[in-house]
């Protein structure tokens, strides 16, 4: 088994089209057939079914796929690190996000902290709800933004909390309930809905969603695998959502109503407290001071 291999196999988990596959690793189709066929030879079980016009994960290959992810990642950042120490870097620190919360400030966070710790180097990686918490629990990720309750189980953890936001519902301006000051999610009943891709989505999240789809059964249903993508839905009028109040966006064309919820999430930055380094220290300690100035 090689890193080819199985740069082959995550391309084509990716694309499931080994054409596709071979255009982006800009290798022949013939020559990705060949990583994948000898790769199941050496593990001796099948990653993916195949037919004339389809290509499809086998459930061996959805759980090798989640493992060759991880791999490759940390193999990525042990080249990069490995490259930087040997340069002018004497540092270097993971942070994991998961892009509409933190797009507003993060930017203004990485610039100070360059200029505060020019010799640390930074990677940044934006990935789902359940794919950070697990590579922060995992010790792959230094720092992450997240809720709460994703790191409950998570040992040795400090936690600052930068958000305490409410559930609200989104709809398009011109929308029928966009002149309601509040609303229940019985209210919900005959609309059609946007969802947050289940396995994408935090507890609370996900929590919040099964009691709008026990409420509303006959619900025509669209999963969204991001807060953007959902915006855009929304916007597309296909159907209206229900989010943080803290990771919608600032835009005319939405109206965003309170619901009627006890839920309550808890969002902020959480890093590993058993490891005492300064660069850890200096970023959190960055990060409070941008998102208190900008409360």
């Amino acid at each position: 088994m090689n890193i080819k291999q199985l740069e082959s196999f995550i391309e084509v988990s990716n694309t499931l089209n080994f054409t596709r596959a071979a255009r982006n690793l800009y290798i022949t189709q013939p020559a990705v057939t060949h990583q994948i066929q000898t790769l199941e030879d050496e593990l001796g079980l099948k990653l993916f079914t195949r037919s004339k016009h389809n290509v499809e994960l086998t459930p061996a290959g959805q759980s090798f796929r989640n493992d060759v992810q991880d791999i490759l990642m940390r193999l990525n950042m042990a080249v990069a690190k490995a490259k930087n120490y040997s340069q002018e870097f004497e540092a270097s620190l993971s942070i994991g996000y998961g892009g509409n919360v933190e797009v507003k400030h993060l930017a203004s966070i990485l610039s100070i902290y360059k200029e505060k710790m020019p010799y640390v180097h930074l990677y940044i990686k934006m990935v789902d709800a359940v794919e950070k918490s697990n590579l922060f629990a995992n010790d792959n990720l230094d720092i992450i933004f997240a809720v709460k309750e994703s790191i409950n189980n998570v040992k040795d953890v400090s936690y600052r909390e930068l958000y305490k936001g409410k559930f609200v519902c989104v709809v398009p301006k011109n929308h029928e309930l966009a002149r309601y000051k509040n609303i229940s999610i019985t209210d919900l009943k005959g609309q059609s809905l946007i969802l947050l891709d289940p396995i994408k989505c935090p507890q609370e999240m996900a929590r919040v969603q099964k009691n709008i789809q026990n409420t509303c059964p006959e619900a025509v249903v669209y999963y969204s695998d991001s807060g953007l993508n959902s915006y855009t839905m929304i916007k597309g009028e296909l159907g209206i959502a229900v989010m943080p109040n803290f990771v919608c966006p600032e835009d005319s064309d939405l109206v965003f109503i309170p619901i009627k919820t006890k839920e309550i999430i808890s969002y902020g930055i959480a890093w590993h407290n058993n490891i005492k380094r300064e660069e850890i220290k200096e970023f959190v300690e960055i990060t409070k001071e941008v998102y208190e100035y900008n409360k």
